[in-house]
């Protein structure tokens, strides 16, 4: 395809998101991510043309809007699944087809969401209409239209990737958005009084209270880095003499991990993280 056919499509796809700054990822094939944050508009269109080689050379382009905002994306969808959305009032604003057949789509909430409620909103939808749970969180990346889908498994015959299309961009707020983000948040509210409740100790093994594992998450300190304030907690714990086994274990039933990996993967991440703050703890002495 050429470049006017890409510079539309990043165009369209773009000015629907509304957002006023994006940013830009580049997954070459060595795994390295290349990250361009807070891009205008204008800076991604003039960047098209290198964007077209990383992606000549294997790379995937990604796309998410920085910071806050007020979007959703629900990845692996079909063509049914969508009328299916659309006729509950779940209108997207946004249809990308990634390969043939296969689609992701983004859903405008019509006011900005901080990172908990983004999260729990994307969850949600994709719990009600099927989508992939592991791309489903406040700032996950989904695929700029007018570049070409570099997964093996997506190949067409002819050994080429196929084009990521732009089938719908009207920017438009969905129907149901009032009532979805009510039940939402009654979600929301409801999961952090459970993890409050379990990440709350009377004491520990020296007697000093331990702040809840929740309350690291919910703090602007962090800026929406749960990995960041998952290692800040494990070290405010391991100061309170919680035990590595207490910490592992709160760590794993804190938040949703899946984004980690398979369940092995999530237990070495728990593991990695309170011994990192014990050991760190025990040379401070």
């Amino acid at each position: 395809m050429s470049s006017d056919f890409t510079r539309s499509q990043v165009r369209r796809q773009l000015a629907a998101m509304a957002c006023g700054y994006f940013d830009i990822g580049i997954l070459r094939p060595d795994g390295r991510m290349l990250l361009r944050e807070a891009w205008r508009t204008g800076q991604i269109e003039e960047a098209i043309h290198g964007l077209r080689r990383e992606n000549a050379r294997g790379a995937h382009i990604f796309v998410r809007a920085h910071g806050v905002h007020a979007l959703s994306l629900v990845d692996d969808l079909s063509v049914d699944t969508i009328a299916r959305m659309t006729a509950a009032r779940f209108q997207p604003t946004l249809v990308v087809e990634t390969s043939p057949r296969n689609f992701q789509v983004w859903l405008n909430h019509g006011r900005t969401l901080d990172y908990n409620m983004s999260t729990a909103a994307a969850k949600e939808l994709a719990k009600r209409f099927g989508g992939d749970l592991s791309s489903a969180d406040w700032r996950h990346f989904g695929r700029l239209a007018g570049f070409t889908n570099r997964k093996p498994e997506r190949l067409m015959q002819n050994g080429l990737g196929p084009f990521v299309r732009l089938r719908k961009g009207d920017g438009k707020i969905y129907d149901a958005a009032p009532v979805f983000l009510e039940d939402v948040k009654s979600l929301a509210n409801k999961a952090a009084t459970e993890r409050a409740d379990r990440t709350s100790f009377r004491s520990t093994s020296n007697g000093n209270p331990v702040r809840s594992l929740a309350e690291f998450h919910r703090s602007a300190r962090y800026g929406g880095d749960l990995h960041r304030a998952d290692m800040a907690w494990a070290l405010h714990a391991a100061s309170c003499g919680l035990s590595e086994e207490r910490i592992i274990d709160e760590i794993l039933h804190g938040r949703d991990l899946s984004k980690k990996g398979r369940a092995q993967r999530q237990i070495t991440y728990a593991e990695r993280t309170a011994i990192k703050a014990l050991r760190a703890i025990e040379s401070s002495h």
